[in-house]
């Protein structure tokens, strides 16, 4: 059989029992009732569990700096941070909701998603889109085959959520001070005195409410 099938016949001198076409044909019949014999399916996802709807939400938001995450960000998913009825890839997503120890995202399907902060990443494209737009040049260090490392002022871009949270723990907003009582202040309501009244005593319910802010 082997000398049949590898080897020149050369029991007769006439033209060979078996054309290129006929070999071809026998070789694909005894393919298919192989992978008949041994079916190979691939792997199958699993049913995908019950997720809230949402149409997109109304958020849109560019960062501009590190800790400058908000509502309408968009975002990268990576591997792991989905059930794995939505694949293991990484997944476009829309940042709804910031928080520990899950962030709340939107997919495309329109479902809404729980993910860890570890497992988000930026969406570059609307970063640099805007950084050209204002006449940056360029985000990488130096010149070549990619990829090249960011320049130091856009390192952040690398970062997850949840170092991007880090950073806002660390270097908290400044909070606005009260102005109320510089507005009530004796000096305020004595010029609005003088301007009302054209003299430079206060009305009497001035001197009142002052004495009263002051007590």
């Amino acid at each position: 059989m082997y000398w049949e099938k590898s080897k020149p016949r050369r029991w007769h001198t006439g033209p060979r029992c078996y054309s290129h076409a006929d070999q071809m044909a026998a070789l694909a019949e005894e393919l298919h009732q192989y992978h008949h014999a041994h079916p190979h399916y691939p792997p199958s996802r699993p049913a995908p569990p019950r997720r809230r709807r949402r149409q997109r939400p109304p958020f849109a938001h560019t960062p501009s700096g590190p800790g400058d995450i908000r509502p309408g960000t968009w975002l990268w998913v990576k591997p792991g941070g989905l059930h794995l009825a939505w694949g293991d890839i990484h997944r476009l997503a829309m940042l709804t909701r910031l928080d520990r120890p899950y962030c709340e995202v939107w997919l495309d399907d329109t479902t809404v998603h729980r993910v860890r902060p570890h497992l988000l990443i930026l969406e570059r494209t609307p970063v640099v889109n805007a950084a050209r737009a204002a006449g940056v040049t360029s985000l990488v260090c130096g010149s070549g085959p990619s990829p090249r490392p960011l320049l130091p002022q856009w390192r952040w871009l690398g970062w997850t959520l949840a170092e991007h949270i880090e950073h806002l723990a660390a270097d908290p907003e400044p909070q606005e001070e009260p102005v109320q009582e510089g507005l009530f202040a004796a000096e305020h309501l004595e010029g609005v005195a003088e301007i009302t009244c054209g003299e430079w005593t206060p009305l009497p319910w001035i001197v009142e409410l002052t004495q009263e802010v002051r007590g």
